[in-house]
């Protein structure tokens, strides 16, 4: 069994990539499952401009209890 999860730090991307890693998988011939088989997802506070990852879908800055936004917002551009 093959698991594929989203869990980067560096890149924090959002579950939707997805078709992306299944693309080039199978463009490498890995075989891979249907699916992260453990997606995070992760926001960037806008107030004290940490990564979190959101849990049980509580979209609240676990540093500096702000709100986060539903989109995905990890990016250079955003920061």
């Amino acid at each position: 069994m093959s698991e594929v999860s989203n869990q980067s730090t560096g890149y924090c991307p959002d579950p939707d990539s997805w078709p992306a890693v299944a693309a080039a998988l199978d463009r490498a011939g890995v075989a891979r499952p249907g699916g992260f088989t453990h997606a995070l997802v992760f926001r960037r506070c806008a107030r004290c401009l940490q990564d979190n990852v959101v849990r049980e879908g509580v979209f609240v800055c676990v540093f500096c209890d702000a709100g986060l936004p539903h989109a995905w917002n990890v990016d250079p551009g955003h920061s």
